[in-house]
């Protein structure tokens, strides 16, 4: 494994870790907020640009089952990333404060929706790496396959934390979000800051577990129609 290619793969790792801390707005403040993704942003450049020759492949390999769902994902992932920067720099304070924009309370609420979009369809596009991503974690530890007793240690511990993703998703309360509804209930970070992390670090290990194993049985139902042939 190359270097570079731990670099990059940092760097987007880095990128998520950004997206989730914009996520605590009421914690950081504005500021730090629109800073934290004036970053992502600038990585997510970075990542297209190391990246430029998907765009040579996205008319190509539209009739396998596996290469339309992973470039679905990936033109969602776009799609909702230039949605996110819109709304971030039409309702900006800050970083984007000397554009002739004017913004209002609807503006924010689809910004929020646009955000929690992002996150899933990023966790979703992670997922798709999620083999290679578990292949250098198992090279840097030195370890070359894992044993029947691991695997079903971490498939074990990928339910659960799957499950606490759901679960999540009812406490956060994203049905709001999605729906653009305007509620009175605010996260208290002073009593439970790690637990916000730690609930939409859980939600996006759901979605990327879901790509994954959609990923996995797409296979599947690959090899059993070449070996029904």
């Amino acid at each position: 494994m190359s270097r570079f290619f731990l670099f990059r793969l940092v760097l987007d790792l880095l990128a998520v870790s950004l997206l989730l801390t914009a996520f605590a707005y009421d914690l950081f403040g504005n500021a730090a907020h629109e800073i934290i993704g004036a970053c992502m942003f600038a990585l997510l450049i970075s990542h297209n640009v190391f990246n430029r020759r998907w765009y040579g492949t996205l008319s190509k390999g539209w009739r396998e089952p596996r290469s339309i769902f992973s470039k679905t994902i990936t033109l969602c992932l776009l799609m909702t990333m230039l949605g996110l920067l819109v709304t971030s720099v039409i309702i900006s304070q800050t970083v984007f404060d000397f554009l002739p924009v004017q913004s209002g309370f609807t503006a924010r609420q689809v910004h929020a929706l646009v955000a929690y979009l992002v996150l899933f369809v990023a966790a979703l596009h992670m997922g798709l790496q999620w083999s290679v991503i578990m292949r250098i974690a198992r090279q840097a530890l030195g370890k070359t396959d894992d044993t029947m007793v691991q695997a079903l240690a971490l498939r074990g511990l990928a339910l659960v934390v799957a499950a606490y993703g759901v679960h999540s998703l009812f406490v956060i309360d994203i049905r709001s979000k999605i729906l653009m509804q305007t509620t009175f209930s605010f996260w208290d970070f002073e009593a439970a800051a790690i637990e916000f992390i730690l609930r939409h670090m859980a939600i996006v290990a759901l979605c990327a577990a879901i790509a994954h194993y959609s990923l996995k049985l797409l296979n599947a139902l690959k090899n059993k129609r070449y070996v029904s042939r």
